[in-house]
């Protein structure tokens, strides 16, 4: 069977009519009727009910649908693992402790490869992670708010850590401070992250109860949102260490250690096994995991 018959034969499904599909694809409806034909007699199955309102899956039909789709996705992944194997472009993927060390590992890898196109994309950190199962990303570097267990089909390095502080505006009343406790925090208002970050979680945690039950100046989309709001003095916010340094460097917040809460997080360089075979992502890894060391060292030195 063609692969150009499975995929009229999805088209049809995933528009509901042979009319539609027809248009799609750029043919008649009488060839997009001969080649779901074509596929219903090489899985010897109806697999579409055909009425004046449509198309419709059968039972059997289902079966066969989710199979092509499953067929197309593997060859799409097959395709951009071949297309990887000769590429000189490196996709990273950061979440946002990735930011403070992601632009020295890449201005200082360019100055060795010039040649070596490094693309950097910021996201959550799991999205990060289906966008390098899905092939858009070859390398990830972020960290979880829960343990990672990935298969064997991944190499994963631990580079650093990164752990939840407070942040304050410089000129708060707590800002001299070296130390601070829960209770502390919670006796100011707060600057916090909408739902799906793992500051917001963390935050839930530490307190044992939902975030309504003490003071919340504003609730911010994403942690440089909060970042900004404390810098203006809309309130404190536990949040990075790593990301908040840079910051408290500026003189934007005031970083203060917590000292009943321990948080601390691994950060990992993530890659799939498969685009190792690579050399240029191999080199830029192996470049990635050991910069990156060294940088997350500095900051546990100045912490």
């Amino acid at each position: 069977m063609r692969i150009r018959y499975m995929e009229t034969f999805k088209e049809a499904v995933e528009e509901g009519s042979l009319l539609a599909a027809s248009k799609n694809v750029g043919m008649s409806v009488s060839t997009v009727s001969l080649h779901i034909n074509s596929v219903e007699k090489f899985f010897n199955a109806k697999l579409l009910d055909r009425t004046v309102n449509g198309v419709k899956l059968t039972r059997e039909g289902e079966v066969a649908y989710n199979s092509i789709v499953a067929i197309f996705d593997h060859l799409q992944r097959t395709k951009r693992a071949i297309s990887n194997l000769s590429t000189r472009t490196v996709k990273v993927c950061i979440g946002c402790v990735g930011v403070p060390i992601i632009a020295n590992i890449q201005m200082g890898y360019r100055n060795i490869m010039p040649d070596i196109d490094i693309k950097v994309k910021l996201s959550g950190e799991y999205t990060c992670l289906d966008l390098l199962n899905q092939g858009e990303a070859n390398i990830v570097l972020a960290t979880f708010p829960t343990p990672l267990k990935l298969d064997d089909s991944f190499t994963i390095e631990e580079i650093g850590h990164d752990e939840f502080v407070l942040i304050v505006p410089p000129s708060h009343e707590i800002s001299k401070r070296k130390v601070v406790t829960i209770e502390d925090v919670l006796s100011y208002p707060m600057v916090t992250i909408n739902k799906g970050y793992g500051s917001s979680y963390s935050l839930d945690e530490i307190v044992n109860s939902p975030r309504d039950n003490h003071s919340i100046e504003c609730s911010a989309n994403d942690i440089f949102s909060q970042i900004y709001g404390v810098s203006s003095g809309l309130g404190t916010a536990i949040t990075s260490y790593v990301l908040s340094k840079k910051y408290e460097e500026g003189n934007l917040v005031k970083i203060v250690k917590i000292i009943d809460f321990q948080d601390k997080r691994p950060i990992y360089a993530i890659t799939k096994k498969k685009d190792l075979e690579n050399k240029v992502i191999k080199d830029f890894y192996e470049y990635l995991t050991r910069r990156g060391r060294e940088l997350l060292e500095r900051y546990r030195r100045t912490n």
